[in-house]
């Protein structure tokens, strides 16, 4: 099937409005404001919910193959391929703008944000990149898209869009309930909790199956998709247009980012989609697809480096007029930036992440990061028993257990200590593989509190605790590798003879 770029710009036009909403446009959103309908460059709610929608449809273009088992495990691995490179970037670039008090945050804030749930907690659902939480949602999309195609695969199209239709119907009155009653005490969950855009993806994914059964074998006149797509494109802009001019006119200043207006944007993407006129010529040009293409790193990058840009003006820079210098460069910058990101950045990282799962056990990796956690703080309890000892030695404990969680997972790579033919190889080379990475770990984090004792960043330097922590790591780590070795060898084991019969 032919690829359909003319929808690609329009996601960039999408993050566009994300960053005039997030009051990055400089001098080019006080130009546009002049305009007439500027209304339009507030309505980055909307832009939200379509790119909740177009995201669904392309979903189905992608992975909609009834013929074919659903590889499960291989699309999963994919899509965090697509998504958490640029995610921990930008996640570790905005740790550095706060790395004054990073030290002080929550552990189970920060761990949160690395483990994409934080808009399943309200409370942390705007912590560190703000812009993040619709991550969260697009995980939780892509967690149940693959049982939702499954299931789709045996249903009509007629019942697959007479329930997308009961979902959101379902999903607009309890969002609207809440919205009514409870807004704006409840706003970290009424606004972000991925529950409530659920129906703007499946509307996605059901236009996108309707278009690959039905749609685009069908012999629809030029004049009535242009139609379809005119209307629907002009109801959503006139919506956003009255709302924001008038925003008494709806209860607490309705947002339509939770799919109120899906069912008129997966009409304009199928109409778009459907589409051969000089429309969809100009959208197909390859330098505007490129930039849609790296909608993606604006959008997630945007926040961290806009952040660190705007200090750097304010407070290091010796510029007389910053503002102005923020306002004329913040757009170009971010669709350089992007630019680069996109091309440098994420497709390299993309393609060494693909090659490199494919060799680690997952599973081994997230019982690791189990082990880790549990055993900074298990080897920090045991050495400071006393509630007021244990409290001094926090900010040193936060401190190893974040160096542990990143540098002990890359030792863990680096070493082979995750990878299934080593750990179904030879003995030896296991055994040795685990200790050094362990032993390596353990070092880098006695040098690293080393230091910051030594600039007084701490009061002591407990030996003992690292000592501790490496014995706790090196055992589990071992017993749960000879546990996998055994099961995986027990399973070849029965595989054998049905094998050779």
């Amino acid at each position: 099937m032919k690829r359909l770029d003319q929808l690609t710009f329009t996601r960039f036009l999408m993050i566009i409005l994300v960053l005039f909403y997030h009051d990055d446009g400089g001098v080019i959103f006080d130009f546009l404001s002049q305009l007439p309908f500027s209304e339009l460059l507030r309505s980055a709610p909307t832009a939200v919910s379509y790119l909740y929608v177009l995201s669904g449809f392309v979903m189905a273009l992608v992975y909609f193959r009834p013929n074919e088992k659903f590889d499960i495990a291989g699309y999963w691995r994919a899509r965090v391929i697509r998504i958490y490179p640029l995610y921990l970037i930008a996640f570790l670039l905005t740790c550095y703008f706060y790395a004054d008090s990073i030290l002080r945050i929550k552990p189970q804030k920060i761990l949160a944000n690395i483990f994409v749930v934080q808009a399943w907690i309200p409370s942390y659902s705007q912590s560190f990149n703000y812009a993040s939480w619709s991550m969260t949602v697009e995980f939780f999309f892509y967690a149940i898209f693959p049982f939702f195609t499954i299931w789709a695969y045996k249903q009509s199209t007629k019942k697959l869009i007479s329930f997308s239709i009961v979902l959101w119907v379902i999903s607009q009155l309890i969002h609207h309930i809440f919205w009514i009653r409870y807004f704006p005490e409840n706003q970290g969950f009424i606004v972000y909790s991925p529950v409530f855009h659920l129906n703007s993806f499946i509307m996605g994914v059901v236009g996108g199956i309707w278009y690959l059964r039905e749609g685009r074998h069908q012999s629809i006149s030029v004049r009535t998709i242009f139609s379809t797509l005119l209307f629907s494109a002009l109801f959503v802009i006139v919506y956003c247009i009255v709302s924001i001019r008038n925003p008494t006119l709806f209860p607490n200043d309705l947002q339509p980012m939770a799919g109120l207006l899906a069912p008129f944007m997966i009409l304009f993407i199928i109409s778009l989609s459907l589409d051969e006129s000089r429309v969809s010529n100009i959208l197909n040009h390859p330098a505007l697809v490129t930039l849609g293409e790296t909608s993606y790193a604006i959008y997630i990058l945007h926040v961290p480096i806009v952040w660190l840009f705007e200090r750097y003006l304010h407070t290091t820079a010796s510029i007389s007029n910053p503002q102005q210098i923020f306002d004329a460069s913040v757009i170009p910058m971010m669709i350089g930036i992007g630019l680069l990101a996109h091309f440098f950045v994420d497709q390299p990282l993309r393609n060494w992440l693909k090659k490199t799962l494919q060799k680690i056990n997952i599973p081994l990796l997230l019982l690791d990061l189990v082990i880790v956690t549990a055993s900074v703080y298990i080897s920090f309890r045991l050495r400071f028993d006393h509630p007021r000892e244990f409290a001094s030695y926090q900010t040193m404990m936060r401190v190893i257990f974040y160096s542990a969680f990143f540098l002990r997972t890359a030792l863990s790579v680096y070493f082979n200590t995750l990878n299934t033919a080593v750990l179904t190889g030879n003995l030896t080379q296991m055994l040795r593989s685990v200790f050094i990475s362990v032993t390596t770990g353990t070092i880098i984090f006695s040098v690293i509190a080393y230091i910051g004792f030594s600039i007084g960043w701490f009061e002591n330097f407990p030996r003992s605790v690292f000592l501790m922590d490496w014995a706790i790591v090196l055992s589990l780590s071992l017993l749960t590798r000879f546990i996998y070795r055994a099961w995986m060898l027990r399973s070849q084991k029965v595989l054998l003879p049905s094998s050779s019969s």
